[in-house]
Parts: C-alpha cells; sequence; structure tokens
C-alpha cells in the first residue's frame, strides 16, 4: 500500500519541518506508524516482535518510500532516479531531523549492519523507475538478488542468524516469493506497462496488448507453467532455511511463511490458464495451510 501523497511530498521535500523529528524514539515512532499501517507482503507483523520492531519498522518506511518513489510518483523517470540518489545518500549523510533518514541510519550503527543491502534494494528501485522487460530468466533472478534478497538478509542479520552457509537458501526463498508475486498479478502488472515475464518466455518480444495475451492460450499456459517451474524451484530451495535456523520461534515464523507461499502457490497453479484474475484464498486453503502445519517437521 502506497504512503498517502501529502507524507511522502513532504518527506521527498527540501522542507520537511512539519514532520520533522529531535530524537531516535520519536523517529521510530514515524517508522512504525508508516511500518504497521501499511505493510503488505513484507513480513513486519510476525517478525516484528521485541528488539527487532523498531529496525524492522525503519528498514520498511526507507524501502516504502523508495518503492513509492520508482512506482507512485507520475514524473519522469530521470526525476525518480535523482530523488532515489537522494535517499541513498542518506545512508552516508542523513538530513537533521528527516525521520526515516535518522532511523534507517540509526539502525545501521546500533546492529553493526553493511550497507550493502540497503543499496541493493536502491539499485532494485532504480530499475523500476526506469523498467525495461527482463530478457532472460537469469535477469529476473538478478532483479531478486537486488528486491527481495536484501530484505531477508537484513532480517536474518537483525535476529543474529546471518551466516554464509544461510545466504543461499535465504536467497532462494526470498526469489521465490517475489516471482510467486509477479505471477499473481501479471496480468494487473501487464496492464500498467510491466511485463514480468523475461522475454526468453515471450518468444523474444512482448505483446503490446494484454488482451493479446489472454486470447492466445497457448501462451497464458506456457507462461503458466513457466512461472510455476521457477516458484517451486526456488521455494523448494528455500524450504530449507528454516533448518538451519537456531532460533525456534523464527524457525517457525519462516515455515509459516513458507506453508502460505505454498498454498498461495497452489491457488495459481488452479487458475491455469485464467491469467486475468488474481488468486484469492479461500476456506479450503485455510485448511490446507493447517494441515501443513500440523503434520509438518517438528519445528
Amino acid at each position: 500500500m502506497a504512503l498517502p501523497p501529502a507524507l511522502r511530498d513532504a518527506l521527498l521535500g527540501e522542507d520537511y519541518s512539519a514532520i520533522a523529528v529531535r530524537s531516535d524514539e520519536d523517529a521510530y515512532r514515524f517508522c512504525r506508524h508508516i511500518a504497521f499501517h501499511h505493510y503488505e507482503n513484507f513480513p513486519v507483523a510476525s517478525l516484528a516482535f521485541g528488539r527487532m520492531r523498531d529496525d524492522i519498522a525503519a528498514i520498511y518506511a526507507f524501502a516504502r518510500l523508495a518503492d513509492d518513489v520508482a512506482d507512485e510518483l507520475q514524473i519522469p523517470s530521470e526525476q525518480k532516479l535523482v530523488l532515489l540518489d537522494e535517499i541513498e545518500r542518506w545512508l552516508d549523510a542523513p538530513p537533521d531531523g528527516h525521520p526515516i533518514a535518522r532511523a534507517i541510519v540509526r539502525t545501521v550503527q546500533r546492529n553493526a549492519l553493511p550497507d550493502a543491502p540497503l543499496r541493493r534494494l536502491l539499485w532494485a528501485f532504480r530499475y523500476d523507475a526506469a523498467f525495461r522487460p527482463f530478457a532472460t530468466e537469469q535477469e529476473l533472478l538478478l532483479y531478486c538478488h537486488h528486491s527481495a534478497a536484501p530484505i531477508g538478509e537484513l532480517l536474518l542479520r537483525l535476529a543474529n542468524q546471518w551466516q554464509p552457509t544461510i545466504a543461499p537458501a535465504s536467497d532462494a526463498f526470498c526469489a521465490g516469493l517475489q516471482v510467486l508475486n509477479f505471477w499473481q498479478d501479471v496480468a494487473q502488472d501487464w496492464q500498467r506497462g510491466r511485463v514480468t515475464a523475461p522475454l526468453a518466455w515471450l518468444g523474444g518480444e512482448v505483446p503490446p496488448r494484454w488482451e493479446q495475451v489472454r486470447q492466445d492460450t497457448r501462451l497464458c499456459e506456457e507462461l503458466s507453467c513457466r512461472y510455476d517451474a521457477l516458484t517451486t524451484q526456488l521455494l523448494a530451495h528455500g524450504r530449507t532455511v528454516v533448518r538451519l535456523l537456531r532460533q525456534r520461534r523464527l524457525r517457525l515464523q519462516t515455515y509459516v511463511t513458507i506453508c502460505t507461499a505454498e498454498v498461495v502457490l497452489d491457488r495459481c497453479r488452479k487458475r491455469g490458464k485464467h491469467l486475468d484474475n488474481r488468486p484469492r484464498l479461500q476456506w479450503s486453503d485455510l485448511l490446507s495451510l493447517l494441515v501443513r502445519l500440523v503434520f509438518g517437521p517438528k519445528l
């Protein structure tokens, strides 16, 4: 969910005195209001406990604002890129009193986080701002490496669970969620000019109108098969992250997220070639989720 335009404009403007903060506490309070009123696929609600709550809120607010610049502002892409460059400069020299800038820099400092994951996120938002279709599946995965994987890394670092052996599974898990989200919204994204299917899946060129795609049964079936195969592969690899986590509560929360993703994956499969309708979970899906949780591995 996008930020209210007035709030977004205040956060991006040169004069943000109306929302300026004087303390870390005020900055985190501001970010919590954004995070816990606006979260969507970002796992804020389930992971925001204890000492992580404020830091997760800061990361979410930072990402939410940058995402809005890329997707919501009705300005030329060149101007979006200038704004994203300015947001990246906050990591080196946060403007005095800016609530999100102050909170994200404080989170990086007090948790000894590398800023590389945040800069990778901004790479993805720059890609969104000047979007072009992915040429290959590898380009799609490169995008996921910048857009989704940094979130998983930052959350695991905050929980003191990040280690080299967990990185491949975490990255695959996050990429699987990203590709699944693309599959859910393939029609809606296409209609607003964002084709997330690699050109290699489309025979090298993009049909200019969604109506041409929806009428091509063979192409719709091919797209579903491609999304299905890639998502299944990534989530299967990502499942291994559960056994690598040392904290039981985090293992449980991650397993719930994986099972939920698998239920959504099943729903996407059931819609088959009919890609117009975004899959909606039903009561039977809730039962399927409970069965997975009850009869799954002991955590």
